[in-house]
């Protein structure tokens, strides 16, 4: 005669199993949320350079800080004009060079080094952030799925003996 046992509930939890399954719970949460930050930052960026590509005129204002900061057009336009007065002294043997204009202070519009910087460093930067989004998405969804790694490689383990 065949026998049947029905399952009873299981014993309560103890001290440490319940305060084992707590941290486990809180860290999977941390994980999901860190992985829910990582997604959003890695879509910020993904927006952010379509937005650049649309409107590449939207860079300027972060090259005129670029060129607040660093005074790169002014330094290459003093060098370019430098240049140019010894190429018209030597050029001239002795004969004086032609008047040139006293303003120094703004340089010449057709040629702006620091509006090449300023796409070079917000590239830059939009890989740097979503580097770091990847890795933010990549690391929450390690401590999401940290208790079944571990399980794996219990069982791994435990099969190997």
């Amino acid at each position: 005669m065949a026998r049947f046992e029905f399952k009873q509930d299981p014993p309560p939890l103890e001290g440490v199993e319940l305060a084992e399954r707590r941290l486990g719970l809180v860290v999977r949460y941390f994980g999901l949320t860190l992985m829910g930050v990582g997604l959003l930052v890695s879509l910020t960026v993904i927006v952010s350079a379509w937005s650049l590509y649309r409107s590449p005129t939207h860079i300027e204002s972060f090259a005129q800080a670029v060129e607040q900061g660093s005074h790169l057009d002014l330094t290459l336009s003093r060098a370019t004009q430098q240049g140019q007065q010894q190429l018209d002294t030597g050029d001239r043997a002795g004969v004086s060079p032609a008047p040139r204009s006293a303003d120094t202070s703004t340089p010449p519009t057709s040629f702006r080094f620091s509006y090449f910087m300023a796409w070079l460093l917000a590239i830059l930067l939009l890989m740097l952030i979503g580097n770091l989004g990847i890795a933010a998405v990549r690391t929450g969804g390690q401590l999401a799925l940290y208790d079944v790694e571990l399980k794996k490689r219990a069982r791994a383990v435990s099969e190997s003996k």
